[in-house]
């Protein structure tokens, strides 16, 4: 019996508060990736739609199209017509709310937002969209006048995240907004 090679419970108890204290720090990390992926998810879809919403809208003037304020870009982009037809169609549109999971249809994702300028967290929210939905807006480019150069136009896009994060200002915020501008 003196022969008998293996571990004593001491060595096995050991290295089990070891794979514990191990896994204890892992496991909160790793689980809070999936959340941090869905929220990047929902910022790359508003992003997204903001460089679609400008290719279509300068689609439209070559042809000829002026939209007008509010969602009519919008319909313009789901217009199976030309010229928004076969690759020129907005991809973006069929993109997945990342929070969603596999309910609802993939335009679900997105709602128009009736005006620009709800730059503030509570104003997005009471919007009406649901976590990791993108609300988006447009606002046509006004004519020049007498001479005058005209204003230009620009497409917004708000998404609330799960997370906060710090904006430009120090100032903590639940809402992903970007703005561009259509001449």
């Amino acid at each position: 019996m003196k022969n008998q090679k293996g571990f004593t419970l001491i060595e096995l108890l050991l290295v089990l508060a070891i794979i514990g204290i191990i896994s204890a720090i892992a496991i909160p990390a790793l689980l809070g990736q999936r959340a941090r992926a869905r929220d990047k998810g929902a910022q790359d879809n508003a992003v997204n739609l903001i460089s679609d919403a400008v290719s279509s809208y300068d689609r439209a003037s070559e042809a000829g199209i002026a939209p007008a304020n509010g969602g009519a870009l919008w319909t313009l982009m789901t217009v199976t017509t030309a010229p928004f037809t076969g690759p020129t169609a907005p991809q973006v549109l069929t993109a997945k709310n990342p929070w969603a999971g596999t309910a609802g249809a993939p335009n679900n994702a997105y709602n128009p937002m009736g005006a620009l300028g709800a730059t503030d967290d509570a104003t997005v929210r009471a919007l009406g969209g649901a976590l990791g939905q993108v609300q988006s807006g447009f606002l046509a480019p006004t004519a020049a006048a007498g001479g005058t150069p005209g204003a230009a136009g620009a497409v917004g896009t708000a998404v609330q995240l799960n997370a906060t994060f710090k904006d430009g200002g120090g100032i903590d915020r639940s809402v992903f907004i970007k703005l561009g501008s259509i001449d």
